[in-house]
Order: C-alpha cells, then sequence, then structure tokens
C-alpha cells in the first residue's frame, strides 16, 4: 500500500472536480468543466471565481472520482485555459485549436483564445519556421 504524505498533514489532495453549468438562465443545455483543486473549500473559490467572471449560472460541483463512471471517462475541457501564444488566462469561450499536422503526422496541440493568437502563431511556428 502507497502512503500519501497528504495523509499524515491532513491537508486535502489535489484531485480532479467537475462543475455543472448553464451559460444562461432560460438555456437547458447543461455544460461541464473539470479543474484541479485540493479539498471542497479551493474548489468552491474556483468555482465561485468562474461564475462572477463568466456571469454562468453553476448547478453543481464535486469530485470527479465522485461522479460516476460516466464522469471518470469522459473527456472535460479545462475550467480556465492559458493561449499558447499570448499567455493570457481565459474561460469565457472554447479555446480555438491548431491542429496543424506536419509531414511527419505530429499534430500540433496548442490552444488559443481568440483566431488572430491562432494566425500569428500558425505564421511564426509553422509558416515561417519552414522557410
Amino acid at each position: 500500500m502507497v502512503e500519501n504524505d497528504g495523509e499524515f498533514d491532513n491537508l486535502p489532495l489535489l484531485e480532479y472536480w467537475v462543475v455543472a453549468f448553464l451559460k444562461s438562465r432560460g438555456e437547458r443545455k447543461c455544460s461541464y468543466r473539470q479543474f484541479l483543486a485540493e479539498g471542497y473549500y479551493e474548489a468552491f473559490d474556483k468555482v465561485m471565481a468562474f461564475a462572477e467572471k463568466t456571469h454562468y449560472h453553476i448547478l453543481w460541483f464535486k469530485e470527479k472520482r465522485n461522479c460516476g463512471i460516466e464522469f471518470r471517462k469522459k473527456f472535460l475541457s479545462d475550467l480556465e485555459f492559458v493561449c499558447t501564444f499570448c499567455n493570457k488566462e481565459f474561460n469565457n469561450i472554447e479555446p480555438i485549436k491548431c491542429n496543424f499536422k506536419t509531414n511527419d503526422g505530429i499534430v500540433c496541440k496548442s490552444e488559443f483564445c481568440s483566431t488572430r493568437c491562432n494566425e500569428e502563431h500558425s505564421y511564426f511556428i509553422h509558416v515561417r519556421k519552414e522557410q
């Protein structure tokens, strides 16, 4: 059995949490995101900060391991993203993915906050680099 350092210090473990929210109160489509937090109070702070920034209606949040099999195996987007090009944090939109494929079949996994950042990245990293 592997012993956890957090058990000795009575500190909560860093684990994934899931938050369910509606983008507007009249909307019926529930969206889900995941994030890392150490315990309930840090998770609560992150969810409330997210709600204040985006004005989304939070339905619930809980530890991913307690959400059932459907969430444990499901890929969920992160609660907050960092733009690869400008390094700004954003969470009010879904990230724009680069998905540039090299001749070797390697796919660029960069994510951006805007199409402008995506275009700048594509030019500086993929187009200009190959010239």
